[in-house]
């Protein structure tokens, strides 16, 4: 489930997320060192014919720090930090032997790699795999190592989703007693689920935005289908998916919004909404009180957990027979701390760094 501190992030759809995700590396740069610091590289291990170098396991201690750093301050993230560093190394070798295990295989993710960009480039609201580019370099980051960090983020998850998930099964049963064990899990505050169609006042000008909006919302109460309307409108990030901006609890939405919904049912749209720097029109998909749902409401989410549940014993054990085929080496002061003594593939004598 989302927060494990092992390779993964979260586990969904049959795919586990890692725990770094290459759409993540644009919310922050590369660190600085502190003044006066020199940075001095050296290989720390080697997994099979790749390296991991000291720069490297610098780099993805800061910004396992920096993530953390956006839900927790102080002691408290220095706790959350030295819980889940320890196993840092362990997880950069696993994301290695994966890698390595689906170049054994012959598994190509081309065709994938530019289909995740062009859903990055939307989710970030860009016009071109280009400006994608632009916002990427940035960063502080390099095009070139982005992609392919992309390549191996889905090479992992297309062998674990092969190796492991296919193998997985929840029964319908499973999941209702989960959700049964973890009713308050399931619970939710009072809120609602709206999709919009947003036309921008600073792509259009005022004048054509508010007249773009208002044949948007002739089209609606004409019958068109909203998707089709949000399509042919809508300049916000998820036109492609119907419009959908997610839950809101009551009293998290700007006085417009919340003023122009207050009387509207489930599937029911707004009038136009002016706000500072687009027209919008909401739909409100969906209405929740407060407390535990009823179990329809939330099966396909208790059957994930279930999936994730039985997932993480199934990674580990499939993640040690494929260290037991690798050759793992590590530099003296460092460990694999998840597996400990796994990884000698090439032989006892040359276990043990250089």
């Amino acid at each position: 489930m989302a927060g494990d501190s092992k390779i993964f992030g979260m586990i969904k759809n049959g795919v586990l997320l890692l725990c770094f995700s290459t759409a993540a590396l644009l919310a922050f740069a590369p660190p600085a060192l502190p003044q006066g610091e020199v940075l001095v590289d050296r290989i720390i291990a080697r997994v099979n014919e790749k390296i991991i170098t000291q720069r490297q396991f610098d780099l993805r201690k800061q910004q396992l720090r920096d993530s953390l750093a956006r839900h927790y301050s102080g002691a408290e993230l220095d706790s959350q930090y030295q819980a889940q560093v320890k196993d840092l190394l362990s997880d950069m070798i696993s994301q290695d032997v994966l890698v390595d295990k689906a170049q054994d295989d012959n598994i190509s993710v081309d065709a994938d790699v530019v289909q995740r960009l062009d859903q990055l480039r939307k989710q970030y609201g860009l016009a071109s795999i280009q400006d994608l580019e632009n916002e990427v370099e940035k960063a502080g980051l390099i095009w070139e190592d982005y992609q392919e960090d992309i390549r191996k983020e889905l090479l992992q998850q297309r062998v674990i989703e092969r190796e492991v998930g296919s193998r997985i099964n929840v029964t319908q049963a499973e999941a209702r007693k989960y959700f049964e064990q973890h009713k308050s899990d399931f619970a939710q505050p009072a809120g609602v689920e709206l999709a919009e169609v947003q036309i921008s006042t600073d792509k259009w000008g005022a004048a054509d935005a508010a007249q773009r909006a208002k044949a948007a919302l002739a089209s609606i109460q004409s019958g068109a289908k909203w998707n089709d309307v949000v399509k042919k409108y809508s300049d916000g990030p998820k036109k492609d998916s119907g419009g959908d901006v997610g839950f809101f609890p009551n009293g998290s939405l700007l006085p417009p919004i919340q003023k122009a919904i207050q009387n509207l049912d489930s599937g029911d749209t707004s009038q136009v909404i002016l706000l500072s720097s687009a027209y919008i029109i909401v739909k409100v998909l969906e209405e929740r009180s407060p407390g535990p749902p009823q179990y329809d409401e939330v099966a396909d989410e208790a059957e994930q957990a279930v999936y994730n549940e039985k997932m993480r014993p199934a990674l580990q054990v499939y993640l040690r027979a494929l260290r037991s085929e690798s050759c793992i080496r590590l530099q003296p002061g460092f460990v694999d701390a998840e597996f400990p003594g796994a990884g000698n593939g090439c032989g006892a004598a040359e276990a043990g760094g250089e």
